[in-house]
């Protein structure tokens, strides 16, 4: 039971991360991040109430919940924040989500500590937390617009990218910025998607799939990972 708690959070993972492609082509960036706040809620329930009503199993179904919720935001936020920052600022707002896990991972083993929340009547109440900067979010991002990005090429709404252009760009040339998009996406309507078995037998790419492959494995075999494991 203790092993499945632990393990059905990386399955979750894995199916919400299999589902962005569609969820961001129907929802869009924000939509599908403002959307699916509402798992984290359904599964701070499961394991807020777990210990009220006996069921361990609700802990399991929670976290595989949540699971779901990471794996959708782990490739949605990082697409999001890349493409409504300016290029200046691309690299390093590409590197925010991983400060966040980090910080959020130090955060709970300082409020998984005896004296906190780290006692065993205190534990769902614990899993729960996670709420509470989810909460904050859906606060927060209604307000921002949807990418520029996703409006032009997508939804062809000329006249909300601009919109959007003009809330995120203080002091930005954003007729320069809309031609770029539309030659971007002249060249998307001319290339052919690749499914993932056909992008792993393009010769062309497959040093860079194996880099990605090898940085991503190296990442599981140390660091945080590698210290939440032992």
């Amino acid at each position: 039971m203790y092993s499945l708690t632990v393990s059905v959070f990386a399955i979750g993972g894995l199916l919400g991360s299999l589902i962005v492609g569609i969820l961001v082509s129907r929802f869009g960036r924000k939509g599908t991040v403002v959307n699916t706040t509402v798992l984290v809620f359904i599964a701070g329930s499961f394991m807020g109430f777990s210990r009220i009503c006996g069921s361990p199993e609700m802990v399991i179904i929670g976290r595989f919940i949540t699971g779901i919720h990471s794996g959708i935001s782990l490739s949605v936020v990082p697409m999001y924040l890349g493409e409504i920052a300016p290029k200046n600022l691309r690299g390093f707002l590409g590197l925010v989500p991983s400060i966040f896990i980090g910080t959020g991972v130090f955060a709970a083993q300082i409020l998984g500590l005896h004296e906190l929340l780290g006692k065993e009547e205190h534990w769902p109440l614990f899993l729960s937390v996670v709420v509470v900067p989810t909460f904050i979010q859906l606060m927060l991002l209604p307000w921002f617009p949807e990418s520029p990005r996703y409006l032009l090429i997508e939804k062809h709404n000329v006249h909300a990218t601009i919109t959007a252009l003009k809330w995120y760009r203080a002091k930005c040339n954003i007729q320069a910025e809309i031609e770029e998009m539309q030659e971007e996406q002249r060249s998307l309507s001319s290339v052919e998607t690749l499914s993932v078995w056909k992008l792993l037998l393009d010769d062309t790419v497959r040093w860079q799939v194996l880099s990605v492959m090898v940085i991503n494995v190296g990442m599981q075999l140390s660091g945080i990972d590698a210290v939440r494991t032992l």
